[in-house]
């Protein structure tokens, strides 16, 4: 999950994707290809080192990957082409069904990922369509980052963040999603950040313009050296745990904290594409990378919960008892999947956030 820059100009058509159906059908590749090649959709370096190579290397097929930085990005660029071009798609699990319905992904299943039997229960049943449709990669927590050297005081809630002092005018980061921004904003009023009532979801929308005033940018943290709460640019945003924990390693002023209301929890899912050339192949890739040694890896490299059990044993014990990767009970208690919501609230929300950002 690496420098998710904002997009905008596409969200009400990616709104009307999520009510329509269509059904496509899978197509094979050419017996006579020497070299098969995948193609692989995902955020930027989120894969663990050498596991492509090394399937590659044992399949003698090739393995392209494709990037996106951000989930917006993904779909609308799958809308375009219909679900075309690409092979093995890394989404978010409440994109899971929206998928389903257009026919974009085809079902997967312990018959054709053996290694979905490692995975943790919570993860393949946490959406509806999730254990028919998707394999879980890897999983983290959405919350507050900032900078404990410039920020006079303990981060410890929503109401801070929304609410913030003068001294923070011009230097905080909201995440260019508008279920995120809104969501947690609806955390921070005391809702879910499901919420489906209007006068909630308007009191959230009246928060943000309040705060409006005290942001930086609506988009996403680089997690390189050049990142703004790296260099003091920004003193505080929102991100996802693991990227969290990349930063810190940049400058350890930085600081990690899920808000007493909670976060949101972010799994994500391998899907197969209905258009993919090597169907058969696309599944032993998922497979491969659900393997316990592999998943592991990725986890460990990218600082991300390991949804495989087996992989969790695998790690080291610092890891498994770091509270960004691992929370606590009543963090992961108090935190949210975002679920999908009624098409009337999700155009509520997707208005007021463009109207918010422009």
């Amino acid at each position: 999950m690496l420098n998710r820059m904002q997009r905008i100009g596409f969200i009400f058509t990616i709104f009307i994707f999520f009510g329509v159906d269509l059904i496509f059908i899978p197509t094979d590749a050419a017996a006579g290809d020497e070299q098969p090649e995948l193609v692989f959709y995902n955020w930027t370096a989120y894969v663990g080192t050498g596991i492509i190579e090394a399937f590659e290397k044992s399949r003698n097929c090739k393995v392209r990957q494709a990037f996106y930085q951000s989930s917006d990005e993904r779909d609308e660029k799958i809308m375009r082409n219909g679900g075309k071009g690409y092979d093995i798609i890394v989404v978010d699990g409440n994109d899971v069904s929206p998928y389903v319905r257009r026919g974009w992904i085809v079902p997967m299943g312990i018959g054709k990922v053996p290694n979905l039997v490692q995975m943790d229960e919570k993860w393949i049943k946490a959406w509806p369509d999730t254990e028919t449709y998707a394999v879980p990669y890897l999983w983290g927590t959405l919350g507050i980052i900032y900078r404990s050297d410039l920020i006079d005081e303990e981060i410890v809630s929503w109401k801070q963040f929304y609410q913030p002092k003068e001294a923070w005018r011009g230097k905080i980061m909201l995440v260019d999603i508008h279920r995120i921004g809104i969501g947690m904003a609806l955390k921070a009023l005391g809702h879910s950040l499901n919420s489906e009532d209007p006068k909630a979801i308007d009191a959230a929308i009246a928060l943000l313009k309040k705060q409006k005033p005290y942001v930086q940018i609506y988009g996403y943290l680089k997690t390189d050296a050049d990142s703004g709460i790296v260099s003091g640019e920004t003193w505080m945003g929102q991100t996802w745990s693991g990227d969290a924990l990349l930063l810190q390693k940049r400058n350890p002023a930085i600081r990690y904290v899920i808000p007493e209301e909670g976060g949101q929890i972010s799994p994500d899912y391998m899907v197969v594409s209905a258009h993919a050339k090597h169907p058969a192949l696309a599944y032993d890739f998922v497979n491969y990378l659900s393997e316990a040694s592999n998943s592991a890896r990725a986890a460990r490299e990218l600082a991300f919960g390991c949804p495989n059990a087996q992989g969790r044993k695998l790690l080291p014990k610092d890891m498994i008892e770091n509270k960004v990767i691992y929370p606590s009970r009543k963090a992961m208690k108090n935190s949210e999947f975002t679920k999908e919501i009624p098409p009337r609230m999700k155009k509520k929300m997707v208005e007021a956030w463009s109207q918010l950002k422009n």
